[in-house]
């Protein structure tokens, strides 16, 4: 252990250590490990850089480097470019705030355990479910999380069926989960509408089926008819989960609790987080009622102290770290306070008014640009008579790695190419428009289509 000026451990310190471990030198602590898998080698990363050195060299590799702020990005397929107020950045920089964790004590955690509260009761709200948890780690593992829940309340069904419109990465998060579980999971396959074939779902389900999970809009940006695949799920004695990454559409669309599904998952990256290179993010979980005790994760209630003031506390914590592992009901998920905090109040200073008109312009901005690209007739709207909300897909007559080539030296990021998900896919690009583009940007996205496409 050399010194460090983060790491105060002493000469004197090491010596302690390693004569508590009854050996006297550092490679005789590691000896159980074989000299096979030792690495014997000097790892390639230079010499130690002082403070001073190390900004100038990372200021040297920005210089050319694009960002996010100097381009137009039309980017989404799970993530949003969504507007986020400077006081929410602030209110979440406070120390108590930016050090929380789980609050096992709930006498000094009355503040974190309320904010987490209101984290709940607004997430519940605006799915219009029952209950929700406290978080976890993002959409993808809450969608697993839902499944193995489905599990656990029909153990004797092992078979899972996933709509094609759910977000492909989640689907691999899902089959990675089950992997060792002996269960089955079948995709749905899409209609030509771009939504789930209800054909190929009924002769898929059986009694064997223990959930159906849907997404919302779904990966290609189409709205799916969630009442009509939740009553066809039902039907059959089969649990009804909905998937929803862009959950601002909530405040135009049906809620799951609408159409009664049984659990609803996603992702609140939406809710103002940064969109920082894919995380950290923030997993949402909501369920009825009558499902709580089966749900992954912890939460939060309200109750009364000794003298009778309405204070916060953990309810339930199921997790494997908290219970036996037997009876734990997942053992990896975790709550993610700082997001979770971060979007509470961001959901506070956007009010129920302000969310509803936020949802109208990603509407609004998103038909205009869907319009007026389908009229340079350089592109085709893929699912032209499904609506959408503020996401859909265009077939290029150019590929769309080329294009997006052609527009990124122009400073514009015009979409994800769907040749990521699906290598056989080379002209389809997805689109996503927020509130944060304007007229002039949407039309400056027209006028490179026209050149290039």
């Amino acid at each position: 252990m050399s010194s460090h000026r983060f790491l105060p451990t002493t000469e004197l310190d090491k010596k302690k250590l390693l004569a508590a471990c009854g050996v006297n030198s550092l490679d005789e602590l590691l000896k159980g490990i074989p000299e096979a898998v030792q690495y014997s080698g000097t790892l390639a990363i230079g010499k130690e850089l002082s403070e001073f050195d190390i900004k100038r060299k990372i200021n040297e590799l920005l210089k050319n480097s694009r960002n996010k702020n100097s381009y137009l990005s039309f980017l989404g397929a799970g993530v949003y470019d969504h507007y986020c107020p400077a006081a929410v950045n602030q209110l979440t920089l406070r120390g108590e705030f930016l050090t929380s964790y789980t609050p096992y004590q709930p006498e000094i955690s009355q503040g974190t355990l309320q904010a987490l509260f209101e984290f709940q009761s607004m997430i519940a709200e605006i799915f219009g479910m029952d209950i929700s948890s406290a978080s976890h780690y993002d959409g993808s593992t809450s969608l697993a999380e839902s499944a193995l829940m489905a599990m656990r309340m029909q153990p004797n069904k092992k078979r899972i069926l996933v709509s094609g419109g759910v977000h492909p990465e989640y689907v691999e998060v899902l089959k990675t989960y089950v992997t060792n579980l002996g269960i089955e999971v079948t995709v749905v396959p899409l209609n030509e509408e771009g939504k789930t074939s209800s054909t190929a779902l009924k002769t898929l389900l059986g009694s064997d089926v223990a959930i159906v999970i849907a997404q919302s809009p779904n990966f290609m940006g189409c709205i799916e008819d969630m009442h009509e695949l939740s009553d066809l799920v039902h039907a059959k004695g089969s649990l009804f989960s909905a998937n929803v990454t862009e959950p601002l559409s909530l405040a135009l669309l049906k809620t799951p609790g609408e159409y009664n599904a049984d659990i609803a998952t996603g992702e609140g990256q939406s809710f103002g987080l940064p969109q920082s290179f894919g995380g950290p993010y923030l997993g949402l979980f909501t369920s009825r009622l009558e499902n709580v005790r089966q749900m992954p994760g912890r939460l939060c209630g309200e109750t009364v102290d000794s003298l009778g003031r309405r204070s916060y506390t953990l309810t339930l914590s199921t997790r494997e770290q908290h219970i036996r592992r037997e009876k734990a009901t997942s053992n990896i998920c975790t709550n993610q306070n700082l997001c979770a905090l971060w979007a509470t109040i961001w959901m506070a200073l956007v009010g129920k008014q302000g969310f509803i008109e936020l949802a109208e312009q990603n509407l609004a901005k998103s038909e205009y640009l869907k319009s007026e690209l389908l009229k340079t007739g350089k592109a085709k709207i893929r699912y032209g008579k499904t609506n959408s909300f503020n996401e859909f897909v265009i077939d290029l007559k150019i590929s769309s790695a080329e294009f997006i080539q052609k527009c990124v030296e122009n400073d514009l990021a015009p979409g994800v190419s769907l040749q990521r998900f699906f290598p056989e896919d080379k002209t389809g690009l997805i689109v996503a428009v927020t509130e944060k583009k304007t007229r002039d940007e949407l039309d400056k996205y027209v006028e490179l289509l026209k050149r290039f496409g």
